[in-house]
Formats: C-alpha cells, sequence, structure tokens
C-alpha cells in the first residue's frame, strides 16, 4: 500500500495530507472498492499517526468514499447502480442550473481551446493512458461551464460532485469512447456560441446521460461475472 502514497509537502496539516491522500488514491482507483482501510497499516504507509488517519475516514465517510462498519473498521465504498443514479441525479440538476446563472458569462475562447484539446483524442485507442488524460480535460471543461454562475456553494457542491464523478469514470475506463465524447464536448461548445440556452441544457444532459449509461454498464458487468 506504501507506493499508492505521495509526498504532498508540509503545506497541509497531518490530518488533510492523510484525507488527500487517501481520497487521492481511492478516485485514482488504486484502492478499490471493498479494499479495507486499517488505520495501522495507513499510518506506516504515510508517516502519520493514528489519529489524523481517524479523522480523514471519517471525514471521506460522509463523502461517500469510504464505508466505517462499527468493530470491523473502515472499507472502500462500494460503487452501486443506485449510487450513480443518485450521483447524476444531482449532477444533472446543479450543473444544468450552474450553466443557466453562467450564461453570457463563460468564455467561449477558453472552451474552444479546450474543444481543440478534445478533437485531438478523436482517433486515439482508448487505452489507460489516454483516458486518464481525458478525463482530467473533461473535468477543466465542466469547470469552466459553473465557475461564473456567481453562486459559491453551488460551485464548491459542483466541485466535489466532480471528485465522485471522477472516480466513477476511472472505474469505468475502458466504457469511455473517446470519439462520441469528443463530439458532445463539441456540441455542447456550438450551443454556447449560438447563445441558445434550450438548446444548451438539451446537449448538456444528453452527455451527462451517456456517461451515467456507460458507468451503469460497467457496474452490471461486474455482476454479470460474479455469478
Amino acid at each position: 500500500m506504501k507506493e499508492y502514497f505521495e509526498d504532498l509537502g508540509n503545506n497541509l496539516s497531518l490530518k488533510d495530507r492523510a484525507y488527500q491522500n487517501i481520497k487521492l488514491q481511492i478516485i485514482r482507483g488504486n484502492l478499490k472498492p471493498g479494499t479495507r482501510l486499517l488505520e495501522e497499516e495507513l499510518s506506516k504507509a504515510m508517516n502519520i499517526s493514528r489519529a489524523p488517519i481517524r479523522e480523514a475516514l471519517n471525514r471521506l465517510e460522509k463523502e461517500g468514499f469510504v464505508t466505517i462498519i462499527p468493530r470491523k473498521g473502515a472499507t472502500v465504498s462500494h460503487i452501486t447502480a443506485q449510487m450513480i443514479e443518485d450521483i447524476f441525479e444531482i449532477r444533472e440538476t446543479l450543473e444544468s442550473l450552474a450553466v443557466k446563472k453562467s450564461f453570457g458569462k463563460i468564455s467561449i475562447e477558453g472552451l474552444e481551446k479546450l474543444g481543440e484539446s478534445f478533437k485531438k483524442f478523436i482517433d486515439k485507442p482508448a487505452n489507460t493512458e489516454n483516458c486518464i488524460q481525458y478525463l482530467a480535460l473533461d473535468k477543466k471543461f465542466h469547470d469552466l461551464l459553473s465557475q461564473n454562475c456567481g453562486n459559491k456553494k453551488l460551485i464548491e457542491l459542483l466541485a466535489n460532485l466532480q471528485e465522485q464523478i471522477h472516480w466513477l469514470r476511472n472505474i469505468s475506463l475502458k466504457r469511455i469512447s473517446l470519439a462520441g465524447s469528443v463530439k458532445e464536448h463539441l456540441a455542447i461548445i456550438e450551443a454556447l456560441k449560438k447563445k441558445d440556452e434550450e438548446l444548451i441544457i438539451e446537449v448538456l444532459l444528453q452527455h451527462l446521460e451517456r456517461a451515467k449509461e456507460s458507468s451503469l454498464v460497467e457496474i452490471n458487468s461486474w455482476s454479470t461475472t460474479s455469478e
């Protein structure tokens, strides 16, 4: 386990360092759903006492990344179809609201630059390295859609939700269709350039629905494999 954790520097408190490190490895898929998170083992791996580890695990439980069972300890949370449905239902509502509130203030120039970066992935194979790079680009894109909504709490909620989405997408990397996803992002950019609010929301929701379905397909494949 020690090889997963990184030196995040001394600018963070011990509990924040433990929190960020564990969450990062969960999102990346290095700590997979169902993995036991033993305080002693984590403490040795990060060279941090157990108290900050415990605080970090409690915080991650509140965010849904970790499940803590009394007298049994903590594990990385299992991802279920209902969890995916719930996360995307919230995302569709909040991101649509953020885009509406950002209407006319979103940097088209910034989106077009990201669009050019997206186009480079159309003919690339959907291997792990390319998909990880693509997901980082996707996050920048969606952050840009909402960052000018004028509601700090909404931006904060979406940022937290994006981390869970990133986790889901990392786990279902092999289900990502790069060419299809690129076309969806470009369609959103074109709708924004036309200043057609109804079309913007329509193509955004279509994109989010497709992302949800690919995650659900991956989860269903796990159930089939285990039978």
